[in-house]
This record gives C-alpha cells, sequence and structure tokens, in this order.
C-alpha cells in the first residue's frame, strides 16, 4: 500500500514521504523523492 501512496505522493509533486516501513525496504531506494521513516 505504501509504495501506492509513494506514486501519489509523486504524482502531486511531493518532496518528502513519511512511512513507518523500515529502512532497509526497496521504497528507501527511490530517488526523486525524500522516504523518510518513523522507525529511524
Amino acid at each position: 500500500m505504501d509504495a501506492l501512496h509513494l506514486a501519489a505522493a509523486l504524482s502531486i509533486g511531493a518532496e518528502e514521504f513519511i512511512t513507518t516501513e523500515k529502512p532497509t525496504k526497496p521504497m528507501f531506494r527511490v530517488s526523486s523523492i525524500n522516504v523518510i521513516s518513523i522507525l529511524d
């Protein structure tokens, strides 16, 4: 589900995406938006 939310954030030009996913997940490889985990 977060991947869908990430795609939506990219489509509106968001600068940051905050998630509960661990920083080891593949979504953190996206370089066009700053992905931030609250689990850091």
